[in-house]
């Protein structure tokens, strides 16, 4: 963890616990349960149904917020994989340097695709790589 990152949770601990000293339990509440951040990126494979999928689950029992990025136009069909009850925005990138951002301000990247895969690993944020299980042998 950044020494940024344990800066503002110590910082929103601190809020909420004064909001909950001054009878805010509410309030407090709210401070200290921050929604976590999922990022899918879809490279337009096929695969990417997978990664939506697995994002939509998770962010359903961290109750999380899921943001997909569409390389282009692709995917449009994206929305019907998500079901009700999860926050989610659907983006498009053109490039990879555009991406750069939304893993910054992320919490967890899921991914799919395996081009992808050396681009990001090499960041400080947890990654998950899915893969459909085509074969239970060997993996």
């Amino acid at each position: 963890m950044r020494i940024k990152d344990f800066m503002n949770k110590f910082d929103d601990y601190m809020a909420a616990i004064s909001f909950a000293e001054a009878g805010e339990f509410d309030t407090a509440r709210q401070i200290a349960r921050k929604k976590t951040k999922i990022l899918v990126i879809c490279s337009g494979s096929e695969e990417d149904n997978y990664a939506i999928k697995y994002a939509v689950s998770l962010a359903k029992r961290v109750q999380g917020v899921v943001k997909i990025l569409v390389n282009g136009g692709s995917s449009k069909n994206l929305i019907e994989q998500l079901g009700g009850g999860v926050f989610y925005e659907i983006l498009s990138f053109s490039d990879f340097l555009e991406v750069a951002r939304y893993i910054e301000e992320s919490d967890l990247i899921i991914i799919a695709d395996e081009k992808m895969f050396d681009e990001i690993k090499l960041r400080n944020i947890p990654l998950i790589f899915v893969q459909p299980n085509k074969t239970l042998l060997g993996g």
